[in-house]
């Protein structure tokens, strides 16, 4: 009886040990499951290198794309591999794209990247985009980052310019001389070269006028600005009275867009001169005037006395 009894007890004592061992056993969390290993995540781009166009009213937006490969040792507890792309342009603005999510069987995804380049932007900046990635498995907290990719973005050469001048109208006498001052301003983005020319040069030659130009070509710095000396003489003619208004055409143009093919600003800038009074060649205005009253007075006394 007291074996028996001895024997209860040890029975007990055995099955309380099995249950608090089983206790004890460390159950992991679905979110806690690790894979048997790290993948090996790789990125490709697609483009080595693209060209922003920031002229104003363009965007400056550029888009690269890629693919992302993904080889994981797979287990029965993950679910997917997350691949989260992290881009960065020089500070440019940039578009990154979701979380690529991979699954069994499948190795690779596609996606896009698209960079934003501010308008009007110096032709000699120039930026580079990197791609880098980190990995994680899903459930699980595994993770690990992905070698980075880079890419070169330039900054494309717009031509644009603009055209002044202080007084673009000026009046003198009959057979005088003057000058313009006029400003050649390079709006662009990069270093420019400038053309000048009088498009209706032969008409005033032919009626006598001179037209000089201090130089019909201008190498213009980026933003900044360079002022062509115009010197003009009107006819040197007979005239009683005049009052007429003559035009200067010019015409101004980028040289160095002409020479690589690329869109460039025209600008056709008018002067205007106004002749007014008497001109006797060979004596000075005023002179003439007086002249010419003293002729008057003359013929006018020797009508009262006839």
């Amino acid at each position: 009886m007291k074996e028996s009894h001895r024997g209860i007890r040890v029975g007990v004592f055995i099955a309380l040990l099995f249950i608090m061992g089983s206790l004890l056993v460390y159950l992991p969390e679905d979110n806690e499951v690790e894979a048997v290993g790290s993948p090996v995540v790789s990125i490709r781009l697609a483009q080595q290198k693209m060209t922003a166009y920031v002229a104003p009213g363009m965007d400056g937006i550029v888009t690269f794309t890629g693919t992302v490969t993904a080889i994981a040792p797979w287990s029965p507890s993950v679910q997917q591999l997350l691949v989260f792309l992290i881009a960065d342009a020089s500070g440019w603005a940039v578009t990154n794209p979701p979380a690529l999510p991979f699954t069994k069987g499948q190795t690779e995804r596609d996606f896009a990247v698209t960079v934003q380049v501010p308008p009007e932007t110096s032709h000699m900046l120039q930026g580079t985009l990197q791609i880098a990635a980190k990995w994680r498995y899903s459930p699980g907290s595994t993770q690990g980052n992905v070698e980075p990719v880079s890419a070169i973005i330039y900054v494309a050469q717009y031509y644009q310019f603009s055209v002044g001048c202080e007084k673009p109208y000026m009046q003198v006498g009959p057979g005088q001389s003057l000058g313009f001052k006029l400003r050649l301003i390079n709006e662009g983005n990069a270093n420019d070269k400038l053309r000048v020319e009088v498009t209706n040069l032969k008409e005033l030659n032919d009626k006598g006028w001179t037209v000089q130009l201090s130089q019909d070509k201008f190498q213009v710095p980026e933003k900044q600005e360079r002022v062509l000396q115009i010197s003009i003489t009107t006819p040197v003619e007979w005239n009683a009275w005049k009052n007429d208004v003559d035009t200067i055409q010019l015409r101004i143009v980028s040289s160095q867009a002409e020479s690589t093919g690329a869109i460039s600003d025209i600008s056709d800038y008018s002067l205007y001169i106004r002749q007014r009074g008497v001109s006797v060649p060979g004596f000075e205005p005023t002179f003439a005037i007086m002249a010419l009253a003293g002729l008057a007075a003359l013929f006018y006394g020797r009508r009262k006395r006839g």
